[in-house]
């Protein structure tokens, strides 16, 4: 039994063609758990038939967690880490502290080790689009310096979707540079972008470039495309056409049809992705990874629904951590698609995973000399395909959030705490605050830990604490042992070096603006 069940891991670690998978790994953006088809049947204003195709025909992932906003998680994603051992914060790309030079920086510390390194010493071509939010101040820290060998993107954690622009309505703030009407971040490779027209909606220069870059791949070679959309991101900003569609939509609030309108291009665009996959004859050796990179945030001015969990981005709770995600391609096995998985999967594991079906090892010495975590991932394929029981048994969420077996502590001051309507935002229907706020009737102070069976109570609304005091006993303890062990470098403060670096080098354009030539 035991030879057999180790030919069949093996014979999943290559394609129809005997190779390593192609592997397309698509990031959603800020994507609500209840604006997916598949997760809110027969609402005509969630339409998302591609993904809803795609997740039916693979393996649908129904307890994938990933952190609570978005540069962590794409920190994660990219170096392999839980976000508590590379970046907890969402600091802007220019900050700096001079005195570090491992961590002293936004994102992934400089000596980290990224997926698309790793995968390209498998020989696999790495290309990247979209948005990176994982570091900007080196050219070490960009997606060049990463591995990938091509990137069309941006930076920050949004811009315009038209002028590129950081404009507050996308940011909601103003970095030391002050120059958001007038500044861009919009990169390409080693430089400025060389696209000027406002008129273009961002989404559509993303995917035409990866659709070049699926156009003009030997499938001999083995390719990794990551494909991080802006979407559904804020500013909601979306093309009159796709608008349009949504026109039956009549909320108050003005937020639900942009945004639903939003999900239908993104999902037309992954089937655009999909066709040109097909067309090119890489879809039967193809492993398609979607995922979001938090909760839907139901705060305004965003316009997600994570019904019926509890809670959105920017807290632990379910509906900030548990997020839409699924594997599709000719490479999941037929004998599981169709399927549901329900263990435990964290973004960090698809590090480790991709590098055991490339073949190479996924521990990072590099990273472990520089006195930094090495990596956190678990190999998942296995546990998703049925040849193995490795699963998570636990993870490490934040700093306030631990999941053991059933069980999931929250501890700190949670905003977001409550459950939205199943049609959300709605006139009538209060949201909250974007950050914490004293008094606000949104937060639940759970500083002496809230405890939940969440295999139990998905929704999270018995809280246990006071009925389990041996539990929550035991999971408090685990947590603050395991937070002993987090990073949290002095990352520095918004550095005016990066302002004159992109007025006078960039042509106005956020580059990279530390031990730049």
């Amino acid at each position: 039994a035991t030879m057999a069940l180790t030919f069949l891991v093996m014979t999943c670690a290559v394609g129809a063609s005997g190779k390593p998978p192609h592997v397309a790994l698509v990031l959603a953006d800020d994507y609500g758990w209840a604006n997916v088809g598949y997760h809110n049947a027969n609402n005509r204003e969630v339409q998302t038939p591609v993904l809803d195709r795609l997740a039916g025909g693979g393996v649908k992932l129904d307890r994938h967690y990933v952190y609570k906003f978005c540069s962590p998680t794409r920190s994660c994603l990219q170096s392999g880490r839980l976000p508590v051992h590379v970046n907890t914060v969402n600091v802007e790309p220019i900050v700096h502290n001079a005195a570090d030079k491992v961590g002293g920086y936004a994102g992934i510390p400089v000596n980290m080790t990224g997926i698309a390194q790793k995968l390209r010493s498998a020989g696999y071509r790495c290309h990247a689009t979209g948005k990176w939010d994982a570091g900007m101040a080196t050219h070490r820290h960009t997606p060049a310096g990463r591995g990938y060998e091509s990137w069309l993107g941006y930076y920050h954690h949004a811009n315009d979707y038209y002028t590129e622009k950081l404009d507050f309505e996308a940011t909601g703030s103003v970095d030391v540079c002050g120059k958001s009407s007038s500044l861009r971040d919009f990169w390409q490779n080693d430089g400025p972008a060389p696209y000027n027209d406002t008129t273009v909606y961002e989404e559509a220069y993303f995917l035409n470039h990866s659709l070049a870059v699926i156009r003009a791949h030997d499938p001999a070679e083995p390719l990794f495309l990551f494909h991080a959309f802006h979407l559904i991101h804020t500013p909601l900003q979306v093309p009159v056409e796709y608008n349009e569609q949504f026109s039956f939509v009549k909320d108050s609030p003005k937020q639900r049809r942009p945004y639903a309108a939003m999900v239908k291009y993104m999902d037309d665009a992954v089937g655009e992705l999909e066709a040109a996959l097909r067309a090119k004859g890489m879809w039967d050796d193809l492993l398609l990874v979607f995922m979001s990179d938090n909760g839907g945030p139901i705060y305004y001015p965003a316009g997600a629904n994570n019904y019926p969990l509890k809670g959105g981005k920017m807290s632990d709770w379910e509906g900030g951590v548990r997020v839409n995600a699924f594997v599709s391609g000719g490479f999941v096995p037929a004998a599981v698609r169709g399927s549901t998985h329900s263990q435990y999967i964290h973004a960090a594991d698809w590090y480790t995973t991709l590098c055991a079906l490339a073949g190479v090892d996924a521990a990072d010495p590099e990273a472990v000399a520089a006195g930094l975590p090495d990596v956190d991932g678990v190999d998942v394929w296995g546990d998703i395909t049925g040849a193995t029981d490795n699963s998570r048994t636990s993870i490490h969420l934040s700093e306030c959030a631990y999941i053991e077996g059933d069980w999931k502590i929250v501890k700190c001051v949670q905003p977001m705490s409550g459950w939205t309507p199943k049609v959300f935002p709605a006139f009538g229907e209060p949201q909250p605050m974007y950050k914490v706020v004293p008094f606000d009737h949104w937060n639940q102070d759970c500083t002496k830990g809230c405890l939940f069976n969440v295999a139990g109570d998905p929704l999270e609304k018995h809280d246990l604490a006071g009925s389990e005091p041996e539990v929550l006993a035991r999971m408090a303890a685990a947590l603050a042992a395991l937070n002993e062990g987090n990073y949290k470098p002095n990352r520095g403060a918004e550095d005016v070096a990066a302002c004159r670096y992109a007025e006078q080098k960039y042509n106005n354009h956020y580059g990279p603006f530390v031990d730049v030539e």
